[in-house]
């Protein structure tokens, strides 16, 4: 939920067209989830291998969208294009999530407790988002704060799988420097291509 109201709202803010924005990001993200789940079909040798690395392509997704849409859109290239290939690129990966846990463990009460934890955390981000997540972070900031949570899962999946270890290591470490840096970053891509300076 945080992904796609961080999607959409950035794209409203550079390109307008918010109702536009927002049902676009939110019905490909969901069409692009069911890909994913159907696509995690085909990953049932060492699952567990496979999510690590799906954590470590959405650490990485997450960190570069904010400031990659911002950059093709000041150079004036497909940025609604972009959003596009964004939206997919992620919405397939949380799609294979949860089939992928599943199949570390064949149970039905497993399936719940991973559906009732996916839709709570989908509950209260939707809710934490425009009331202090977007408005004390910003959108650069946000961005590298939803990679590192990425990251993180990435590198503890990793290390479990005995798999992917050193690129969730390194998305590991790009994340937290995006995030240390994320305000020195857009405001350097202010100056240099705005002009804007000095802004808070």
């Amino acid at each position: 939920m945080a992904y796609e109201l961080l999607l959409a709202s950035y794209a409203t803010f550079l390109l307008g067209a918010s109702v536009f924005q927002y049902s676009l990001v939110i019905s490909l993200m969901m069409a692009s989830m069911g890909i994913g789940a159907l696509l995690a079909q085909s990953l049932k040798k060492n699952p567990l291998k496979w999510i690590a690395a799906i954590e470590t392509l959405l650490a990485l997704t997450a960190c570069i969208a904010v400031p990659l849409l911002y950059l093709l859109f000041a150079k004036g290239g497909p940025a609604q294009g972009l959003v596009l290939v964004l939206v997919v690129l992620m919405g397939t990966g949380l799609g294979m999530e949860i089939p992928l846990l599943n199949l570390l463990e064949r149970n039905n009460r497993w399936l719940n407790d991973i559906l009732f934890f996916d839709y709570l955390g989908g509950f209260i981000g939707g809710l934490l988002f425009p009331l202090w997540l977007l408005p004390s972070l910003g959108f650069f900031r946000l961005a590298a704060a939803l990679a590192c949570a990425n990251a993180v899962l990435a590198v503890a999946f990793a290390w479990k799988a005995r798999s992917w270890r050193i690129a969730a290591l390194v998305t590991a470490l790009i994340c937290a420097l995006s995030l240390v840096f994320a305000d020195s970053l857009r405001l350097w891509m202010e100056a240099t291509l705005f002009g804007i300076r000095g802004g808070a």
